[in-house]
C-alpha cells in the first residue's frame, strides 16, 4: 500500500456539537407558543372581518327593502293615479253592485189554469182575428167567400199541424196516398189554397212596393210588441241578440249572414228573457242619422228603455259590447255582460306574450272602475266585457277533454254567468224552427209574417210551461192545434162526397169563368212542357186564372 492512501483524509465543514434533551424541548415548546399566538391572532382578526361584513350585508338588506318600499307604493300611487284617470289595471278591487228589483207583476198576468188558446188570445184574440178576416177579404177577388174569425183560426190550427208533420209539398196533405184526414175534413184543397193566396194582416196597401215586407207587417209587430210587455215581466236578466227569419228571395231588407244556419232572410234584433220574447225590431238597414253613441248603442238603448232603473242585467254578443255602451247603459240603471272584440275603442292592451302563456282554464284579467275585462282561455281564448259582479268572484264550468269526458274548468264568474245568461234568443230560434209553421210563398211579406205569429205561439207557450215541471213544446202545440181545429163551425166544413152537388150544376152555380182586367198565368197549362199562357179569364169561385176551355174542365175535375 502507498504513502498517499495510508495518509488521513481532510474536511474544511466545522463540526457542531449536538444539543442536549433540554435545550431541544425548550426550543419545542418556544416555537408551539408562537403558533398559538398567530392563530389567536388570526382569529381575532377574522372575527372582526365577519362583524364587519355582516354589518355591511345587514346595511345593504336595510337599503334594499327601503328601496323596495319606496317602490311598491310608487307602484300603488301609479295603479290609484291610473284609476282616477280612468286607466286600465290589474289591481282588482270589488265593486259595489246595487241589487235587482224585485220581478214586478205584468199588467195582465194569465190565469194559472188557463189552456194553450186562451193563452194564445193573449196576444191574437179574436178582435185582431175579426182585423185579419177583413183584410183577407178585402185582398180577395169578387165572389169570394167571406172568412171569419173562426176560419183563420183553424187556418192557423192548421198550420200548426203542417209543422209538426211537414210535407213536401200542400198538395200532398189532400192526395190518395199522404191524404191527411184532420186537414181534409177542415178544408178543402181549394179553400185552402185560397186562404194561402190572401191571407192578409194589414190593410191592402196600393202604395207599398211589392218586395218591400215592411208595410204588410208594421201594423201587426207594433201591436204584438205592446201585448208581448204587458203579459210578461223579466226577473233579473236579459238578452239582445239577433234573429234571422229564412227568406231567399228578392227584398232590399233581406241580409246575409254567414254565421247563421239560415244565411239569407229578414234580420230582427231581439230583447228576451227566459226563453220569451219581451221586444223586437226588424233590421230596415244603415241608420242615416245616428247619434254620437253609434247607430248600434242607439238600438241598443231604444230597445231596453222601458226596462231602465229596474238594475237589470243585458247579457249581449261581440257585436253591440263596447266600453261605451257599457259606460251609456249604467246611466239607465241597467248593467252589461257580453262577448267583445278586443279591437273595439277603449279596450286595454294585453300583449301577445301574456295572452300565448294562457293554458285551459287560466284568465287574466284588467279593470277599469267599474268595468272589467276577462280573457279566459278555452280551446280559444275568450274576452269578456263585464260590470254586474266583481272581478275577484271565481267559478268553473264544465268542459269536454280530449277523451270525451266531462271535467269542471276554474273561470271568473262573468264568464260562467255569459254561457248561461245569453242563450235566450237562441233558444227562441230552436224552438220556432223545430216545428215551422208557414208555406213557401214567392210574395216577400208571408215569410215575415208567419215568424211574428209563431212568436205568438212561442210566447204562449212560456207563459203554459212556467208551473210545469217539464214542458213539452210538442205537446203544447198539439193541443193548442186541436183547440184551434175546434173553433171553425160545421156549416164551414167540405161537405162530403154523397152530399156534393151533381158535376154540371156545380159548374153551373159556382164555378164559371168570368173576365177580369189583368191577365196571368194559366194554373193549369202553365206548368205543362210548352212554355206559359196567360188569360184575362179566371173561376168566379176558385178565383185561378183558367183557359176557357179544356184547362177549366180538367181543374175542376179534380175537386
Amino acid at each position: 500500500m502507498t504513502a498517499a492512501a495510508s495518509a488521513p483524509r481532510r474536511s474544511t465543514r466545522a463540526s457542531q456539537q449536538p444539543l442536549s434533551l433540554a435545550d431541544e424541548q425548550a426550543a419545542l415548546e418556544l416555537s408551539r407558543l408562537e403558533q398559538h399566538d398567530v392563530a389567536l391572532a388570526m382569529s381575532y382578526s377574522l372575527a372582526a372581518s365577519w362583524e364587519s361584513d355582516q354589518e355591511q350585508s345587514d346595511a345593504d338588506a336595510e337599503e334594499e327593502a327601503a328601496m323596495s318600499g319606496s317602490e311598491e307604493e310608487e307602484e300603488k300611487k301609479e295603479e290609484a293615479s291610473a284609476e282616477e284617470e280612468g286607466e286600465w289595471t290589474q289591481n282588482l278591487r270589488d265593486i259595489a253592485v246595487p241589487l235587482p228589483r224585485l220581478r214586478r207583476q205584468p199588467r195582465r198576468a194569465p190565469p194559472v189554469d188557463a189552456s194553450p188558446l186562451e193563452l194564445l188570445q193573449l196576444f191574437l184574440p179574436p178582435r185582431v182575428m175579426h182585423e185579419f178576416a177583413a183584410h183577407t177579404n178585402a185582398a180577395a177577388p169578387h165572389g169570394w167567400r167571406p172568412t171569419t174569425t173562426a176560419e183563420l183560426y183553424a187556418f192557423l190550427g192548421v198550420h200548426i199541424y203542417m209543422g209538426i208533420d211537414r210535407l213536401p209539398r200542400t198538395e200532398m196533405y189532400w192526395s190518395g196516398k199522404f191524404r191527411h184526414q184532420h186537414i181534409a175534413t177542415l178544408f178543402s184543397q181549394d179553400r185552402f189554397r185560397q186562404l194561402l193566396r190572401f191571407f192578409s194582416v194589414v190593410a191592402p196597401d196600393p202604395a207599398a212596393a211589392e218586395r218591400d215586407a215592411l208595410p204588410f207587417v208594421r201594423l201587426l209587430a207594433d201591436r204584438l210588441n205592446k201585448s208581448f210587455a204587458e203579459h210578461f215581466s223579466p226577473d233579473q236578466s236579459m238578452t239582445l241578440d239577433e234573429a234571422m227569419v229564412a227568406y231567399k228571395g228578392r227584398s232590399p231588407i233581406k241580409q246575409y249572414i254567414p254565421s247563421k244556419p239560415h244565411k239569407w232572410g229578414y234580420k230582427i234584433w231581439c230583447l228576451a228573457s227566459e226563453n220569451y220574447l219581451l221586444h223586437f225590431e226588424v233590421y230596415e238597414g244603415r241608420e242615416e242619422h245616428p247619434s254620437p253613441l253609434g247607430a248600434t248603442a242607439d238600438t241598443v238603448i231604444r230597445m231596453t228603455q222601458p226596462y231602465q232603473q229596474q238594475q237589470l242585467i243585458l247579457f249581449t254578443d261581440q257585436w253591440f259590447t263596447s266600453p261605451t255602451l257599457m259606460h251609456a247603459l249604467a246611466e239607465t240603471g241597467i248593467r252589461v255582460c257580453g262577448s267583445v272584440n278586443r279591437r273595439r275603442k277603449g279596450m286595454p292592451d294585453i300583449s301577445r306574450e301574456a295572452l300565448d302563456s294562457l293554458r285551459l282554464g287560466q284568465w287574466l284579467q284588467r279593470q277599469k272602475r267599474d268595468m272589467t275585462v276577462a280573457v279566459w282561455k278555452d280551446r280559444t281564448t275568450m274576452w269578456v266585457l263585464y260590470n254586474h259582479c266583481s272581478p275577484r268572484e271565481a267559478s268553473s264550468l264544465d268542459r269536454w277533454d280530449d277523451s270525451g269526458h266531462k271535467v269542471s274548468v276554474g273561470c271568473p264568474r262573468a264568464i260562467r254567468d255569459y254561457f248561461f245568461g245569453a242563450r235566450s234568443v237562441d233558444v227562441l230560434n230552436q224552438l220556432h224552427y223545430g216545428y215551422l209553421i208557414g208555406r213557401k210563398a214567392r210574395r216577400c211579406w208571408p215569410r215575415l209574417a208567419w215568424w211574428l205569429l209563431d212568436m205568438c205561439i212561442l210566447n204562449a207557450f212560456k207563459l203554459w210551461s212556467m208551473p210545469r215541471d217539464k214542458p213539452s213544446q210538442l205537446q203544447f202545440r198539439e193541443l193548442l192545434m186541436c183547440e184551434l181545429m175546434q173553433q171553425l163551425p160545421a156549416e164551414q166544413k167540405p161537405r162530403e162526397h154523397g152530399a156534393a152537388l151533381q158535376p154540371a150544376h156545380a159548374l153551373a152555380s159556382e164555378h164559371f169563368s168570368i173576365l177580369v182586367d189583368e191577365d196571368r198565368d194559366c194554373k193549369q197549362c202553365s206548368h205543362q212542357p210548352g212554355g206559359r199562357r196567360r188569360t184575362n179569364y179566371c173561376c168566379n169561385a176558385c178565383g185561378v186564372h183558367l183557359c176557357i176551355g179544356s184547362c177549366f174542365q180538367s181543374y175542376h175535375a179534380r175537386l
